[in-house]
């Protein structure tokens, strides 16, 4: 973690990316950057990063003007949608994947997903000043009769993400197929507007979720639970039980149909736009934080929210939610409804349940001993309740399921 003198130097240099762009950011008393300064910089809750994120109050007539000389057309910019505020992100590229961020924003803006506008950036310094699409995450949002409709509005942004095209004449395919569909089957479809820059980026760019990929994943939790915070010694047995454990994961993960994959898609990374929406059918959701998107397993994006480590849905909306899923992608050729059940779809997920949540174990643990963030800590019982459950469906998960109940369960 960075010491209080690294802090003050990386707020001052961040403060000069914003004279330097134009964006009055009220460090100054009196001011002497030549802005009028609308009010400080204040700091928002962080994420599970080293990514600082920061809301700046800007009135309309200032917000137009920076767009303006900066070639930006933002999403929100009428008077009657701005929100009055931007947020300034400090994203130090040490850790942070900037370039990617970007790249990736472009490429899912293209694909017709709601992201925030990047008014402008450094990435090299690690500093961007991004359009504000409110204070709502998905997670604070829904009323509970209203729950399964703004799930299922979050399902029709997950498989944009999970039929995206992967060359031209793919996304003309698709494009055919959703202008000749009926009214009522467009829901399954999207529209995509990628181009060369975009597929160029995504094959050469985007790395693959491969053994490799997961093997480091699973290793989180071999270190960061077993090994840090519960100071395991595992048996030579124990040891060879963990490595069959992840190889039978790491196969069935890979042997799944490859896409698009957001990687984290899950109730805090979306935002209800416009704020206090009564009306899901009203609302759009932006997606954040997409910049680890890889290639990978159909089934994982959809583990991601179905078995949400910070939001619980009943079983029965689970499986409708699913079932859209599996006719949005047989609709797309993604799936061959010949050769993949919604039954197989359904398995897909739940393995790819288990390796995401095995690693999470891990994670949740490191925020804490690492980073000093004890907040994931009370996420841990539900992610290994969903551990404890998907074994369940599996032969090969039997002897991993008994071991967890016999060091981890009441633990942790």
């Amino acid at each position: 973690m960075a010491n209080t003198t690294d802090a003050q130097e990386r707020y001052h240099d961040l403060l000069t990316f914003l004279k330097e762009q134009g964006v009055p950011c009220a460090a100054c008393d009196p001011c002497n950057c030549g802005n009028s300064c609308a009010q400080s910089l204040q700091p928002l809750n962080g994420d599970a990063s080293f990514r600082r994120y920061y809301r700046l109050r800007l009135t309309h007539p200032c917000f137009v003007k920076l767009c303006a000389a900066h070639g930006i057309t933002p999403k929100f910019g009428s008077a009657a949608q701005y929100l009055g505020s931007i947020i300034v992100v400090d994203a130090p590229p040490a850790t942070q994947k900037n370039r990617e961020f970007i790249a990736i924003n472009r490429l899912l803006s293209h694909c017709g997903i709601l992201v925030p506008t990047i008014i402008c950036a450094d990435p090299e310094h690690g500093f961007m000043v991004l359009e504000d699409l409110g204070r709502t995450m998905f997670a604070d949002a829904f009323p509970g009769p209203r729950h399964l409709a703004y799930y299922f509005r979050a399902m029709v942004e997950l498989t944009k993400i999970g039929a995206m095209p992967r060359s031209a004449d793919e996304q003309d395919q698709l494009n055919a197929l959703r202008s000749s569909a009926p009214d009522a089957q467009k829901v399954l479809l999207h529209h995509y507007e990628l181009d060369a820059q975009d597929f160029a980026y995504y094959a050469k760019e985007v790395p693959p979720f491969d053994a490799d990929f997961i093997a480091f994943e699973l290793s989180i939790f071999t270190e960061w639970l077993l090994d840090k915070t519960l100071h395991l010694e595992l048996t030579a047995s124990e040891q060879e039980m963990l490595t069959r454990t992840f190889a039978f994961l790491t196969q069935e993960c890979m042997a799944q149909p490859q896409g698009a994959m957001h990687r984290d898609f899950h109730c805090r990374n979306l935002m209800v736009t416009p704020e206090k929406v009564d009306n899901p059918i009203q609302m759009a959701l932006a997606v954040i934080d997409y910049q680890d998107m890889v290639k990978g397993p159909i089934g994982y994006d959809l583990a991601s929210l179905l078995y949400d480590c910070y939001s619980v849905i009943p079983e029965d909306e689970r499986s409708m939610l699913l079932s859209f899923a599996y006719e949005s992608y047989c609709a797309a050729g993604r799936l061959d409804p010949k050769q993949v059940s919604l039954e197989t779809l359904e398995r897909m997920v739940r393995i790819c349940a288990l390796q995401r949540h095995i690693k999470v174990l891990g994670i949740f643990n490191r925020l804490y001993l690492r980073d000093g963030k004890s907040g994931y800590l009370k996420d841990l019982p539900l992610t290994l309740d969903y551990v404890l459950h998907n074994c369940d469906y599996f032969p090969d998960m039997a002897d991993f399921k008994a071991f967890l109940q016999r060091h981890v369960v009441g633990k942790i």
